[in-house]
């Protein structure tokens, strides 16, 4: 019999990359999402649940089947936070409270794998930044802190009613699916989507910043490839297994290696062999300089490797897919 997870989330990026990994795993996927983002994802859940994550304990049956919970839904994007920060708090921290009692109420026990994200980290980490960095430089941004809330309400659950937690801290996900079964939206606001859109529409895309502290003034991330942020969720639950009921840990998951705007655009235009036209635009609120990840913990406990991630495999993975779904290639 196999086991069963449930997806909150599960038709966004990151979301329909983990059912499609725990798919291939042999697990039941039960798919929580209240709209569908990506529709691809659809086919790799076994049950979709069209509604919000937080009223998932109205539905028993799937709840009492499932060994673990990924938490991948909520809103993201640092810019938008700062202008709506009530809806970050809400969305991501308060529901998750929510969803977290309903659970306890119900007598669930199980594992909670949260996505969290390298925005918990300040302006002030020294990179590589190490989990422990988080107390030492808080976020500058909503988004960050309800992450970071987000993590404290998960801990403290998991301490009063025995469920086994991590999260992961994604630093920036890139790329789709090597094999072209699942990508990114046309409008997503990745870097790596941006410019590939830029070079097949022809539309000029804006670099955001060109005065941050770092070799040639563009902010400097860390790509993961989504495809190794699904392993990771996939070694996540089985590492999850073998802690103790109330135990809860962090994870970066990263490369360790950082590029900058103009490095990432250099190097996509490269890789297809096309121009792009770009221009600078002014900085955006709440964007640190530089931001990459010390990802040796999650690959200490776990067979964990991020093998995609190269600069090439995530500009061609999503190049491909967008050629191909939204420009009738």
């Amino acid at each position: 019999m196999s086991k069963t997870i449930i997806i909150t989330g599960a038709t966004g990026y990151v979301g329909g990359h983990t059912a499609l990994r725990f798919k291939e795993a042999g697990y039941t996927v039960i798919g929580v999402d209240r709209r569908i983002t990506i529709p691809a994802a659809v086919e790799y859940l076994d049950e979709f649940l069209c509604t919000d994550f937080a009223d998932i304990v109205d539905y028993c049956a799937p709840l009492r089947e499932a060994n673990a919970i990924i938490h991948c839904a909520g809103t993201s994007l640092v810019g938008p936070s700062i202008a709506d920060p009530g809806e970050y708090y809400n969305n991501n921290t308060a529901k998750t409270n929510r969803m977290l009692d309903w659970l306890a109420a119900k007598k669930w026990q199980g594992s909670i794998i949260f996505s969290s994200s390298c925005a918990i980290y300040g302006d002030k980490a020294v990179c590589p930044i190490s989990e422990h960095a988080a107390w030492r430089s808080l976020p500058i941004n909503p988004y960050g802190w309800s992450k970071l809330m987000s993590e404290r309400v998960i801990a403290d659950h998991c301490r009063a009613h025995g469920f086994r937690g991590i999260s992961l801290r994604y630093f920036n996900a890139a790329g789709c699916d090597i094999q072209g079964r699942m990508g990114c939206l046309k409008d997503g606001t990745h870097l790596f989507t941006r410019v590939v859109d830029g070079i097949l529409s022809g539309e000029e895309i804006v670099i955001n910043g060109n005065n941050y502290e770092t070799r040639d003034g563009t902010c400097i991330r860390d790509y993961v490839h989504v495809s190794d942020l699904a392993d990771a969720h996939l070694e996540a639950v089985c590492l999850a297994e073998g802690m103790t009921n109330g135990e809860y840990r962090t994870y970066n998951l990263g490369t360790g290696r950082g590029f900058t705007n103009r490095e990432v655009l250099d190097q996509v235009k490269d890789l297809a062999g096309c121009d792009v036209r770009w221009k600078f635009g002014p900085r955006r609120d709440g964007d640190a300089d530089e931001l990459y990840a010390d990802p040796r913990r999650f690959m200490q406990d776990t067979t964990w490797q991020p093998h995609r991630s190269s600069m090439a495999d995530i500009a061609t993975s999503t190049y491909n897919w967008m050629k191909k779904t939204y420009y009738n290639d």
